[in-house]
């Protein structure tokens, strides 16, 4: 092909423009003969980019391949060219500006980012134009093959992102892109691209194209003819394409929804290879072009015809979700500065007093700035810290954590939930009482046609991310229950309405929830307090109870802090780097002589020292970055660690039986790995060290002592946080059988004790301890002959 525009024949120019714009491959038809010239603004940017696309392909710092691409093309008899947006933008201006800065004037209306901005239907078929003769395909495309080939050119990650909320009647015609949720992805339509019609009066045969599937007649026939309004149309002849309408939702994202507006929802067409794509619950970043549509919805004879609603056209589809299950694609981007900043963080232990040994230093600090208007409450914060860091992904095990905020009205646990759904790249925010198990999972609806369409919930828009659930006490047994697949399996499956399909709901799940009475009852097993059912329960690696205790000390900090945050000039305003200034270290850090402190030290020590928490945007940037490129291993200390703890629940009393009071099973220990890895991505580490362990070993004691506990402070392991009853209550229980069989003045032997306590579920470790009770209180006497009367 000759290095020369002009000398390129002017045929294979509109031959090629043809291509471009043709709907399906292999028709040629009559509205295309009628286009017998480019488009001048088009002709001219084919010259410009022809010239780049020359130099680029001698400079080699576009791939060959394209011609490869190309042949390929010419066998299947399409063509699909897809660029980067930036770096062909990059690459373009700096061959035309020889390296100068763009001035505002190029960059307006001269540039081709302008002419792709305003007139999308003449920029990409003039790039794909201009692509094709650089790479020869003009030349090579056999005589036959010339007005059949089907060009299709496509930009991927095209910036900046609209939103969609700014998507007015002014962007009509724009080319633009933007970033939300798949809420609904209807099934493959097909749409009449040509159709045969046939003269009545000459019987010539007409190939019409039917724009967007809109019927229309060819207005005249062959010039000895000359016929028109006489043709019949041949059905059995019609060709289509392949179709699919989206419903996209915008992102709930606090910096783009305006307060009391619903997210905005667009309708979006693709055709082509873009069908089935994407799929109900991904997150899609989509480059598409505005258009109105005539609309439908008014009823009124006068408005029908004037009435249109806005919707998308796509032209490209980049699923971000398909893209994060690849380790070797990542997609999202940092700035340097972002870069710089995260270095920063995960190297402060070595920056903070020379004490690199620490190395859990900057977990510490993040868990500092997780909500820090709540003063205390630091265990917890770990716990949602750790759920959105989540663990390794593994095939066939889940990878994402789960947590309970069980507590008193007024701890703050609603703050914590909204603090985490703000520091969480994917995020979704419901409450238990206005939610029901299709609004958590997956809705079907009724199409327009008849058809049935699947519309996702919650969770599956939660996918990849974290769904946070206020008010879970006061959501239906029937909706909670619809949980159960999607915390265990991550994944919610559906039959009905002839519909059997999963979408994949792979995100962590952080509940609060309040007691039933008002107030937690710790002679009450979690299940009692809250009345849940055992299997629910179950799937929560960490259960916390927060009780409103009168403390002194720990009211006068809450009073101060909150009293802080109505200040107008706040006293801790320097940066979180102002503040790794030399310091005499507390004594605690002292003593250690380089070992690493326990937990709850370390986060009560940071959160005095560290007055002035981490910038909210520079810890959500550190979490996705760790989410993404940090896949931590389990090492053999760490392994030894988990799994003495783990064997320590399961034998509290040392010996090889278990015994039956104790609820601890193998899902425990998968908790104890999925923490033990979000832990050392904290760090974002490679491996997970034995501090890791401890640190969730320790994290994990506070839950389990917290659930077990009763009110004078004593483990009472039999109650169990996932369901079971506690040991008063059992007691109780036990007491009203015995009254009740044997009546006062009763004699049974221990044999009858013992069945009664098989009955009322008192464990083997705990019978002895409830009768020497029962004894004690004088409900029961012992005689000489070892039996047992009944005293009251």
């Amino acid at each position: 092909m000759s290095s020369n525009f002009d000398e390129i024949p002017k045929d294979i120019t509109l031959r090629l423009w043809r291509a471009c714009n043709r709907q399906l491959v292999g028709v040629p038809t009559h509205v295309e003969s009628k286009v017998t010239r480019v488009p001048p603004n088009a002709m001219a940017f084919i010259s410009r980019l022809y010239s780049f696309f020359r130099f680029v392909l001698q400079k080699e710092v576009v791939p060959s391949c394209f011609q490869e691409y190309a042949q390929l093309g010419i066998k299947t008899g399409r063509i699909v060219l897809s660029l980067h947006h930036q770096e062909f933008m990059d690459e373009l201006h700096d061959f035309e500006l020889r390296g100068q800065a763009p001035t505002q004037e190029y960059i307006q209306k001269e540039s081709f980012g302008a002419f792709l901005y305003h007139m999308s239907e003449e920029a990409l078929p003039a790039l794909g134009v201009s692509m094709a003769l650089a790479c020869g395909v003009g030349k090579n495309v056999p005589e036959e093959y010339w007005d059949t080939v089907q060009i299709i050119v496509r930009f991927l990650h095209v910036l900046p992102l609209v939103n969609m909320m700014d998507i007015r009647t002014g962007l009509v015609g724009k080319f633009i892109s933007l970033q939300g949720h798949v809420l609904k992805a209807r099934s493959k339509r097909l749409r009449v691209a040509t159709a045969d019609f046939i003269c009545s009066k000459c019987a010539h045969t007409l190939t019409h194209s039917l724009p967007q599937g809109q019927y229309s007649l060819p207005t005249s026939c062959c010039p000895q003819c000359k016929g028109r309004k006489t043709f019949s149309l041949q059905r059995a002849t019609a060709r289509y394409i392949d179709v699919q309408e989206l419903k996209l939702q915008e992102a709930a994202d606090e910096r783009t929804i305006q307060a009391g507006r619903t997210p905005r929802q667009m309708a979006v067409e693709v055709e082509h290879d873009l069908v089935n794509a994407c799929r109900a619950g991904d997150v899609v970043q989509m480059v598409c072009t505005v258009a109105a549509l005539k609309s439908d919805a008014s009823k009124r004879r006068k408005e029908s015809g004037s009435t249109y609603e806005l919707f998308l056209r796509g032209h490209s589809v980049s699923s971000l979700s398909e893209s994060q299950q690849n380790s070797n694609m990542h997609t999202v981007v940092y700035t340097q500065q972002q870069l710089q900043a995260i270095t920063s963080l995960c190297h402060a232990d070595h920056r903070y007093f020379g004490l690199p040994e620490r190395r859990a230093f900057p977990f510490d600090l993040l868990v500092r700035s997780l909500c820090p208007a709540i003063i205390g409450h630091h265990h917890v914060k770990a716990g949602i810290l750790l759920c959105l860091l989540g663990g390794t992904p593994t095939n066939g095990i889940r990878s994402n954590s789960h947590i309970l905020i069980v507590g008193d009205p007024g701890m703050g646990k609603s703050q914590m939930l909204l603090a985490a759904r703000q520091l969480a790249a994917r995020s979704v925010y419901v409450g238990g009482n206005t939610s029901s198990t299709t609004g958590l999972t997956v809705t079907l609806t009724k199409e327009e046609r008849g058809e049935t369409g699947i519309e996702a919930g919650a969770l599956v828009l939660a996918d990849q991310g974290i769904c946070c659930i206020d008010e879970f006490d006061k959501m239906n047994k029937s909706h909670q229950d619809g949980l159960l697949e999607a915390m265990e399996q991550q994944q919610v499956s559906i039959a009905k309405a002839g519909v059997v399909a999963s979408l994949p709901a792979r995100c962590s799940i952080v509940a609060a929830a309040n007691p039933r009475h008002g107030s937690y009852s710790m002679n009450k097993s979690v299940s009692e307090n809250l009345n849940m059912a055992k299997p629910i329960l179950s799937r929560f690696d960490l259960v916390f109870i927060l009780r409103d205790r009168a403390d002194q000390s720990q009211d006068r900090l809450v009073s101060s802090n909150i009293m802080n945050l109505y200040r107008k000039d706040q006293s801790n305003s320097a940066s979180w780097t102002a503040s790794a200034q030399e310091t005499n270290l507390p004594d605690t850090v002292k003593a250690v002589d380089g070992r690493v402190l326990p937990l709850s030290e370390r986060l009560a020590w940071v959160s005095e020292f560290q007055k002035q928490p981490l910038p909210a945007t520079l810890v959500r940037d550190y979490i996705a970055y760790a989410r993404e490129y940090c896949k931590p291993k389990m090492t053999k200390e760490a392994a030894e660690v988990l799994k003495d703890y783990f064997m320590q629940l399961r034998y509290p009393a040392g010996g090889r039986r278990n015994c039956d009071s104790v609820p601890i099973t193998t899902r425990q220990l998968e908790a104890l790995i999925r923490l033990c890895q979000a832990r050392a991505k904290a760090c974002l580490r490679e491996y997970c060290l034995k501090e890791d362990a401890l640190d969730v070993v320790e994290l994990l004691s506070t839950s389990v002592d917290q659930v077990h506990s009763d009110d004078n402070g004593r483990l009472d392991r039999g109650r169990g946080g996932a369901g079971g009853i506690s040991n008063r209550k059992m007691k109780t229980s036990f007491k009203k059988e015995l009254q009740l069989i044997f009546g006062p003045g009763g004699h049974c032997t221990m044999d009858d004790l013992r069945k009664i306590a098989d009955k009322v579920g008192c464990g083997l470790s705990e019978f002895p301890s409830v009768v020497d009770e029962l004894r004690g209180n004088g409900i029961l006497m012992k005689k000489t002959d070892g039996s047992f009367q009944v005293i009251s």
